[in-house]
């Protein structure tokens, strides 16, 4: 092999392994470490295809056997993983099958940017390691455009399921139309066309007029190639961004939505809480250190009539957390450093909307954005955490329509047995005009009407609160924001608004390095809007504990008439919103859910690498025995190929009549070379004389008859050639031959 095909062989299977590389990026990204991860990846395609080179020459051109023949080195890179990141089973080994074994069902079964570990690694590894074998069996079989199949596929999964990524992914594209076009570069000169990998488009360049504009045209097919791979995603990005695709979701489906979560076991109600807190005020929680911030700490969406319930589907999450579906205008990232020491339960404080928590293991309810501490009760521990906490001084929500349709049926139901006064007074208090006046108005009606009672008698179910309000207009008595958050959440449902409950912090006191107490627990409602997800509103009275009280920025009441972009923002408060505005089950079987998913991907693993590994074997032994049993298996194989090609192979078809039908489909067969194949056929399976030379003629004939019936089939009939599973039981079948 000369310098130049060594270079072009070079070339091509550097293309292999970028097409194969292709999907990194969007793997990567649902990492907490995605450069390592991205690493990880195209190091496997290198591999991946160096090993299936040599692997290939090993097995003496089979080329399908050459994917089984590379799977001991893919357990080795998986043990070297292993030793790199371990996961929870010591020692690289026993590690390195547990994650061969449960990679998938735990990726499903953990939250997005998990950390980087080898039982979280090793089935993306697998699919890169796959697309880039598969690859290069294509290439070194001359299937030159198929050979880019593999790593799309990887590529097209990466991008539907993972919705972590963002943006058109240029990286991606960048790297596959880099393969693309070093592939049309480097196509073999003997066969410069395409219709080996079954397209019949001649390159530019070549034929009669090729003459000396030859490579001009070829490196402007493949520029124009590069150039059109590289802008399909821009322009489907930038048609999404123009609002073309309006009606269709722009997020990729997450396969985890449909895994089992975390279920946390029975836990306080956090409103019971504020009733003493409000009694004892001083108490310290927590040491907060970072800018002011109100916390969140626990959000409640389902109300029993009694009393309001946190969601309790928790999923464990890695440090980095889920991107916010529904985001804020403006937000402001903001990282604080929380040492609790009071704080009861396992619920972890956080600042607005979470998007990274350190120093402590926890659980995430995707729909209500609490984080649930997985390491047991959080009292004792110190972690950091960051997240985009909202401005609503400009007030988006001023002309936004509320959330609605499926999944938001819940944050508008209430049970049976609510007094009929508390629709009245709902309806009379929100009066008309869009949903973020008629919320303002509730908000206002508690903050005007009643005054905060420290210590007030605990409770805000349907009894309670149907004590203490009173028509508009009217005063009423004292409570605390247990009850006023849970009364504005309520009325907002009788007069048609989604809202839910919410319990956080104040900010506290002494500076950058504060301390949390008691009195600055506080609850607030939260109405969900499109486009926004969750909007807070503080039904507080002004007349209460400064401590608690949420920051406003005016004390302006609001009139009926005041024009939406003008209201008061005295019913913001500064807990922000939630990463999620949508509604999920959350349900589904813990073990069912792997089974369903991981038996096809088993079947579809046995089919890509049993059924050749099967043939490979047979194949093998046409090369050992005696002359009369070789020439006999070839003449099985002969038939099995003429079966996979569509060709009928009667009971009763003769070794010439079979010859001369493969005469007709390949007219460029040698009919001289197809029959002494046939005599020799005849010979070995009727006692005649054979030599080893006779054997090795009828081998290499079957092996060039076959390459040409596969040749001239249609591409899913080429394509899946050496996967037919019917393959392995035709030729446990010895060959017919009647006289």
């Amino acid at each position: 092999m000369g310098p130049v095909s060594l270079a072009r062989t070079a070339l091509s299977s550097a293309a292999v392994a970028l097409a194969a590389a292709a999907s990194a990026p969007l793997l990567a990204a649902g990492y907490d470490r995605p450069f390592p991860v991205f690493t990880v990846l195209a190091a496997t395609a290198a591999l991946a295809v160096a090993v299936t080179s040599a692997a290939r020459r090993l097995t003496r051109g089979i080329a399908p056997a050459a994917i089984p023949a590379g799977l001991p080195a893919a357990m080795l890179w998986l043990v070297a993983l292993a030793a790199w990141a371990p996961g929870p089973v010591k020692g690289p080994v026993p590690a390195a099958v547990d994650a061969l074994l449960h990679s998938g069902a735990r990726i499903l079964t953990t939250a997005p940017h998990a950390p980087a570990t080898v039982d979280l690694l090793a089935f993306p590894v697998v699919a890169v390691w796959l697309a880039g074998a598969i690859g290069t069996v294509l290439r070194h079989d001359g299937r030159v455009l198929p050979a880019l199949l593999p790593g799309a596929l990887v590529l097209c999964g990466a991008a539907v399921l993972n919705p972590q990524v963002s943006g058109p992914g240029y990286q991606s594209a960048a790297l596959l139309a880099v393969a693309a076009a070093v592939l049309l570069a480097t196509a073999p000169e003997a066969r410069p066309d395409t219709a080996r990998a079954g397209l019949a488009v001649p390159l530019p360049g070549h034929g009669p007029a090729a003459g000396p504009r030859r490579w001009r045209a070829r490196i402007g097919a493949v520029a124009l190639a590069a150039a059109c791979v590289v802008a399909l995603p821009g322009a489907v990005y930038a048609a999404a961004a123009s609002g073309a695709f309006e009606s269709l979701s722009a997020r990729a489906s997450d396969p985890r939505r449909a895994a089992a979560p975390q279920t946390p076991v029975e836990l306080r109600n956090p409103l019971s809480y504020l009733s003493t807190w409000s009694a004892e005020p001083n108490a310290p929680l927590m040491q907060v250190k970072g800018p002011e911030t109100s916390l969140r700490w626990v959000a409640l969406s389902e109300f029993t009539g009694p009393v309001w319930l946190p969601d309790s589907t928790y999923r464990p999450s890695g440090s980095v957390l889920p991107p916010a579906r529904d985001t804020p205008p403006k937000t402001a990232p903001t990282t604080v450093r929380v040492s609790v020491s009071g704080l009861p339960g396992e619920w972890v404080p956080v600042p607005g909307t979470p998007t990274r928590v350190n120093g402590i293991g926890v659980g995430d309810d995707e729909e209500s954005g609490t984080l649930l501490s997985s390491d047991g009760p959080v009292a004792g521990r110190t972690y950091s955490a960051t997240g985009n906490v909202p401005d609503w001084s400009d007030r988006p929500a001023a002309r936004a329509e509320t959330a609605s349709g499926s999944g938001y049926e819940r944050y508008l139901r209430l049970p049976p047995g609510a007094p009929k006064r508390l629709a009245d007074i709902a309806l009379s208090a929100a009066g008309d005009g869009t949903a973020y006046q008629r919320a303002s108005r509730l908000a206002e009606y508690l903050r005007d009407s009643y005054t905060f009672q420290p210590g007030a008698p605990s409770g805000h179910g349907y009894g309670e609160l149907a004590r203490l309000l009173v028509a508009p207009g009217k005063k009423g008595g004292g409570a605390t924001s247990e009850q006023f958050a849970s009364a504005f959440a309520v009325l907002a449902r009788e007069a048609g608004l989604p809202s839910r409950v919410v319990v956080g912090f104040g900010p506290g006191t002494g500076g950058t390095d504060r301390v949390v107490r008691t009195g600055d627990a506080v609850a607030w409602g939260e109405i969900c809007f499109e486009g926004l997800g969750w909007v807070p509103f503080d039904p507080n009275p002004r007349k209460r504990s400064q401590a608690a009280a949420q920051p406003r920025a005016s004390e302006r009441p609001e009139d009926d008439g005041t024009d939406p972009d003008s209201a008061t923002s005295d019913d913001l408060t500064g807990g922000g919103t939630t990463r999620h505005g949508r509604h999920g089950s959350g349900t589904g079987g813990t073990l069912l859910l792997p089974v369903l998913v991981g038996l096809p991907l088993l079947v579809l693993l046995a089919l890509l690498l049993g059924v050749p590994s099967l043939r490979a074997i047979r194949l093998r032994r046409l090369r050992r025995g005696a002359p009369s049993a070789r020439i006999l298996s070839a003449w099985t194989e002969m038939q099995v190929s003429m079966r996979i090609a569509g060709l009928p192979v009667p009971a009763s078809a003769t070794a010439p009549e079979m010859t001369e039908r493969l005469a007709r489909e390949l007219p460029d067969a040698d009919t001289e070379r197809l029959h002494r194949l046939a005599v020799l056929v005849d010979a070995a399976g009727f006692g005649g004389a054979v030599t080893p030379d006779d054997a090795a003629f009828t081998v290499a004939e079957v092996r060039a008859l076959t390459t040409g019936l596969r040749r001239t089939r249609p591409i899913p009939r080429r394509l899946t050639w050496w996967w037919d599973p019917r393959a392995p039981l035709w030729a446990a079948r010895p060959a017919h031959l009647p006289r």
